[in-house]
C-alpha cells in the first residue's frame, strides 16, 4: 500500500525542479523566466532589443554594446530588481479542494541583482562581462501543514543566473553584431508532505515530510548573440538569441517521519520508506532558448518609440523524471511527471522621452502568453497570461553617471483549471510589483 501511495506524487517532487526562484512567487515573464535585466529596459516594457544602448544589452541585444564602444573606456552598470508577488487560490473546485476553500502564498520579497561592465578595445569593438537572472521562481504557501495542496507542494525554490562574456563589433554605421558564451548556474529545493491512505479509516494522512535539496550548484554552458541594423539615424532593427541548456541535478531527498497516530500504520511506513536519512536523487531540466526581435524609431531626437516580440521554446519542458537511490534496502519509485509546456510569445511596446538634458521619462506595456497548459496548473506554479504596465525615469547626476528607476505593475489574468493532473482544481489570482534601479557610469 505504501508503494502505491509513495507513488502518489512522490513524483510531484519532481515539480521541485520545474520551477524557479529568485524572481517571484510568480516570475516576471511567463513560465518561470525573468525578463527584467535593466531598469531603462523595464521602464520601456522590455521593448529594448532595437534600442540596447546601455550595458543591459548583454541580455537584450549584445550587438548594442558595440555601438557604445570607446577605446580605453570602462563602462559599468549595477542594479537590483525588487520583486513583491501576491498570489492566492481564490477558491477551489469540487470535489477537491472544495469550492469553499481558499489559500494564500506567503508574503515574500525577492531582489535578484545584475551587474555589467564593458571595455572599449577600439571605437568599434568592445568586450563585456555581466551577470543576470534568466529564470527563477519561488512559491511558498501559508499554514503549510494544513494547506490542502500540501501533498503537491508546500514550497519550491529554483534559481538560475547567467554569467556572460561577449564581444561586440560595430562593422559600420549600419550594422553591428555581438556574441559570446554564457555560464548558467542553478540550484533547487522543494518541500512537501507525502500522503498515505490509512486503510483503517479510509482517509488520507501524512506519512512523511519530504525535503529535496540539490547538491550545490549545477553549471552549464550556452551562448548568446545579437544583431542591430540602423536603416537611418532614426530607424533601427534588432534581434537577439540566448540558447537553451539542460541541467543535470543530483542531490538528496530526506523523508522525515510524521506520526500518523496509529502505531501499526507508522510501522508499515517505516518498513517501506527510508525515513530520516538522505536518499540520493537525480533529475534533468531543460531550460528553453529565447529569441527577441523588434524595431525602434526616434522622433525629432526627443521621443523614442520601440516595439518588440520575444519567442521562447518552452516545448523542451515537456516532462521530467525523478530517480531515487536505495537506502537500507528501501527504495522510492522513480517517477515521470508530464508538463506539456508550449512555445509562447510575448509582445512589448515602450516609449522614452527626453524631457530635459538630464531627465528621461519612460513608459511601456507588455502582454505575455503563458506556456502552461491547464492540466499542469497547480499549487507548485499557478501560471497565467500576463499584462503589464511600466513607468520609469533616467536621471543624469554627474558628467558620466546616471541613475535609472522603473516600476512594472504585472497583472496575471485570472486562471481557472478543472483538469489538473493532481485533481487539485480552482481559480488562481496573482499580481506582482517589480521595481528596478540601476546606476550607470564610465571611467
Amino acid at each position: 500500500m505504501l508503494r502505491g501511495s509513495a507513488r502518489i506524487r512522490l513524483g510531484g517532487l519532481s515539480l521541485l525542479l520545474v520551477t524557479a526562484l529568485v524572481a517571484a512567487g510568480s516570475a516576471s515573464a511567463a513560465g518561470f523566466s525573468i525578463f527584467e535585466a535593466g531598469s531603462r529596459a523595464t521602464g520601456m516594457g522590455g521593448a529594448f532589443v532595437a534600442v540596447a544602448d546601455d550595458q543591459s544589452a548583454m541580455f537584450y541585444n549584445p550587438a548594442g554594446l558595440a555601438e557604445q564602444a570607446e577605446k580605453g573606456k570602462l563602462k559599468a552598470m549595477v542594479g537590483v530588481t525588487l520583486i513583491v508577488p501576491n498570489s492566492k487560490l481564490d477558491h477551489g473546485a469540487d470535489p477537491y479542494p472544495g469550492s469553499d476553500y481558499s489559500a494564500k502564498q506567503k508574503s515574500m520579497v525577492f531582489f535578484p541583482p545584475n551587474f555589467y561592465a564593458s571595455y572599449g578595445l577600439s571605437d568599434n569593438v568592445n568586450i563585456s562581462l555581466g551577470t543576470w537572472f534568466p529564470f527563477g521562481l519561488s512559491t511558498a504557501w501559508e499554514d503549510q501543514d494544513s494547506f490542502r495542496g500540501q501533498y503537491i507542494s508546500q514550497r519550491v525554490d529554483l534559481r538560475q543566473y547567467a554569467l556572460g562574456l561577449q564581444l561586440g563589433w560595430k562593422i559600420d554605421d549600419v550594422l553591428s553584431i555581438g556574441a559570446g558564451p554564457e555560464l548558467r548556474v542553478s540550484d533547487v529545493k522543494l518541500q512537501r508532505n507525502v500522503p498515505l491512505l490509512n486503510p483503517f479509516t479510509n482517509r488520507v494522512v501524512t506519512a512523511a515530510h519530504a525535503d529535496i535539496v540539490g547538491d550545490g550548484f549545477e553549471a552549464n554552458l550556452t551562448w548568446g548573440a545579437g544583431i542591430k541594423i540602423n536603416v537611418s539615424p532614426e530607424l533601427s532593427f534588432g534581434a537577439s538569441y540566448h540558447g537553451k541548456v539542460t541541467a543535470d541535478y543530483a542531490g538528496d531527498a530526506t523523508f522525515y517521519s510524521k506520526p500518523t497516530g496509529n502505531p501499526q500504520l507508522d510501522a508499515l511506513v517505516a518498513s517501506r520508506l527510508p525515513l530520516d536519512k538522505p536518499v540520493p536523487v537525480t533529475t534533468s531540466i531543460a531550460y528553453p532558448a529565447m529569441t527577441q526581435f523588434g524595431l525602434s524609431y526616434v522622433f525629432d531626437k526627443k521621443l523614442t518609440v520601440a516595439l518588440s516580440a520575444n519567442y521562447t521554446w518552452w516545448d523542451v519542458f515537456s516532462q521530467i523524471t525523478l530517480a531515487y537511490g536505495t537506502v537500507d534496502g528501501k527504495s522510492v519509485p522513480s517517477t515521470t511527471i508530464p508538463f506539456g509546456y508550449k512555445n509562447a510569445w510575448a509582445f512589448r511596446g515602450g516609449l522614452e522621452w527626453k524631457a530635459t538634458d538630464k531627465l528621461d521619462v519612460l513608459a511601456g506595456i507588455v502582454y505575455d502568453q503563458t506556456p502552461q497548459p491547464d492540466f499542469a496548473v497547480s499549487p507548485l506554479l499557478p501560471d497565467a497570461n500576463r499584462t503589464g504596465y511600466s513607468i520609469g525615469l533616467s536621471a543624469k547626476i554627474g558628467q558620466n553617471t546616471h541613475v535609472d528607476f522603473s516600476n512594472l505593475f504585472l497583472f496575471f489574468h485570472e486562471r481557472t483549471t478543472l483538469t489538473n493532473k493532481d485533481n487539485f482544481n480552482g481559480t488562481y489570482k496573482t499580481f506582482a510589483d517589480l521595481a528596478v534601479v540601476n546606476l550607470r557610469t564610465s571611467f
